[in-house]
């Protein structure tokens, strides 16, 4: 964008001193591990699922709720952000070229938050979108094929009355989708639903399985999940928390799910291993975050990660791994202590532009790969330069030597709030190509809530960000001064598209909703040898809204092209392409009659042969 301020990245200047491989590192390491066998629960076609009333969502509350101590850490840091004085000057690093934003779409609808968005995308181009209540599935164009609530894709298992937190990846190998999310918030109903799609169609038949989500049979449940696979194994991570407790005070430990995706694709019973009582010394480790794999899937080992998410500063990274598969009858777990010379910190909360805060958790790892001998990671953390919240990017190369390689640094900017970034590779494989994207949601004074783009090139450095999609209004979901934001994003290479991702993150609306925006990015390095894609639809905007007889559209777009505009009910089911005009290469208007349009709250596509090309949200009134 024009008018965005340049990125900065702060990273240190030494690395860390050479460690012993095993004697040192794994000093009171220990874990508990038990086998498990579900066998199929139930098989279910999505085109046939009933709209069953969404099971997760969190209406305005009456009042806020006691401060956990994480939050009250928070709130100080909050405080502390309003006397803060920023350098006059930032010390500026060269960045990486710029990515460039192709086809982008409005996705998900859903009445509660936070947004917890994630997102996966096949070979053949069909996408699976989750938030908190709801899947959707669509295809590249931005075409919605199904949508349904959590509740309705699980409820074959049993009764569905509190469903969230979903997480989905695709196999490129097998050409499947998984999807993973939970069901309840006590220990008298946890449960961990696993859904394999049959074939690469996911609005056709899916295996679902639930696997227990409290394995103690104490008062203990399962929450935050994340996801990735090996070449034959899914792997789940949770938090056990304690009933009747938040999140921040709750915690009991994080533990691993091992899981055979053979049987979960042929609809037979399901293998797994759990691994818990993860501790070091004596002390469990908070959230771990597997590490997915970079240019394909990998195994049969898997990498994952944790920090102290809650310490003001820290630079300690638990590196955990799990060697060999179920099957071969010595999978095992273990444990490495590296330092990161970038240390990491909890950081305050965003602010809006109305002066209500979004919640910004803790510094955590939200996302990992694994790609050429390199463990890539990110998450949230204080940049204490700024005193803002921004994105942590942690590298570790050589993880099996004596002496393991780490870097980090921060990426941070002087007039955005950034948080909860993910990342993948979207690079050649070859060794020594480390090209990148990583998304994560913005906001400021002056921007409303919305998701952004940075590259990384092939040598880890990062480009400044890029809107994929501006906020339109501030998010205002409950009473709180601290609203919530979103707890994760997603992204995925497109695995047979070279430098191509498509990622998903949320967006505030003009009725203080959070919404979904599914967009593919690319990366204009000539260092790929590839030819960027240059999106059709490049700007856009669109007055008056509320519109009460005529709404105006103004666009930018790349070539000579007939653009349909499409009315569409917010859940995808109506649709209508009710005018048809070419537009010409630069800037355009077209112009809409909304009298004949019955009142009410619209998404407006302009559409071309390709698919929509852009969106807008838009109010008639009469």
């Amino acid at each position: 964008m024009k008018n965005m301020k340049k990125l900065y990245l702060f990273s240190a200047a030494c690395f860390l001193s050479s460690m012993s491989l095993f004697a040192q590192l794994n000093v009171g390491f220990t874990y508990q591990a038990k086998q498990f066998q579900s066998p199929l629960g139930a098989k279910i076609v999505l085109e046939d699922l009933p709209a069953l009333p969404e099971a997760h969502i969190i209406l305005k509350k009456a009042m806020p709720a006691p401060l956990s101590l994480v939050q009250q850490k928070k709130q100080v840091l909050d405080e502390q952000r309003l006397q803060f004085q920023k350098p006059q000057s930032l010390q500026k690093k060269s960045g990486a070229p710029l990515p460039i934003v192709g086809r982008n779409f409005g996705a998900n609808v859903t009445n509660g938050t936070p947004n917890d968005n994630d997102y996966a995308i096949s070979n053949g181009g069909l996408m699976l979108s989750c938030v908190n209540s709801n899947i959707l599935i669509l295809n590249d164009t931005g075409r919605a094929l199904v949508q349904r609530s959590l509740s309705a894709f699980g409820n074959a298992l049993g009764p569905l009355n509190r469903t969230y937190d979903p997480r989905t990846i695709y196999d490129p190998i097998a050409d499947r989708f998984i999807v993973v999310y939970l069901q309840g918030s006590t220990s008298a109903d946890t449960r961990i639903i696993v859904g394999f799609s049959e074939t690469n169609d996911p609005t056709k038949a899916w295996n679902l399985y639930q696997i227990p989500g409290n394995i103690t049979g104490d008062s203990s449940w399962s929450d935050y999940p994340i996801i990735s696979l090996s070449k034959t194994e899914l792997f789940i991570t949770v938090n056990r928390l304690r009933d009747n407790s938040s999140w921040q005070e709750g915690f009991i430990e994080s533990y691993i799910w091992q899981v055979e995706t053979a049987g979960g694709y042929a609809g037979d019973s399901l293998v797994q291993k759990v691994y818990n009582n993860i501790l070091y010394n004596n002390k469990p480790v908070w959230s771990i975050c597997p590490a997915k794999g970079g240019s394909t899937l990998h195994g049969p080992d898997m990498y994952f990660l944790s920090h102290r998410p809650a310490d003001l500063n820290n630079d300690t990274v638990f590196v955990h791994y799990i060697t060999n598969t179920i099957a071969s009858g010595k999978s095992s777990l273990g444990m490495r202590v590296l330092k990161n010379p970038q240390s990491y910190g909890l950081q305050p909360n965003a602010l809006m532009s109305n002066g209500r805060k979004l919640q910004t958790n803790d510094a955590r790892v939200l996302s990992a790969m694994y790609e050429g001998g390199v463990i890539y990671y990110v998450g949230n953390t204080i940049n204490p330069n700024t005193f803002s919240p921004s994105v942590y990017f942690g590298r570790i190369h050589d993880i099996w030597t004596n002496n393991p390689r780490l870097e980090g640094e921060i990426i941070s900017s002087d007039s955005l709030d950034l948080g909860y970034p993910s990342i993948a590779y979207i690079g050649t494989g070859e060794n020594g190509d480390h090209s990148s994207m990583i998304t994560f949601s913005h906001v400021s004074d002056r921007h409303f809530p919305g998701t952004s783009v940075a590259y990384v090139d092939r040598n880890f450095k990062v480009s400044s960000p890029v809107f994929v999609k501006q906020g339109e209004g501030n998010i205002n979901l409950i009473l709180d001064s601290v609203q919530r934001w979103g707890d994760y994003t997603g992204i995925q290479k497109k695995y047979n598209e070279l430098g191509v991702a498509w990622l998903s993150g949320s967006w505030g609306t003009t009725s203080g909703q959070n919404r979904t925006w599914i967009g593919k990015v690319n990366s204009s390095d000539p260092a790929l040898g590839i030819q960027a894609e240059t999106a059709l639809v490049q700007t856009g905007k669109m007055y008056p809204n509320p519109a009460n007889e005529w709404v105006t559209f103004e666009f930018e777009i790349s070539k000579k092209t007939l653009l349909g505009i499409e009315i569409m009910s917010l859940d995808g089911r109506t649709k209508k392409t009710v005018a048809k005009n070419w537009a010409k290469p630069g800037l355009n208007e077209l112009q809409l009659d909304t009298r004949d349009i019955p009142p009410g709250l619209y998404i407006i596509n302009l559409v071309s042969d390709e698919g929509v090309q852009y969106s807008f949200k838009c109010m008639v009134r009469h």
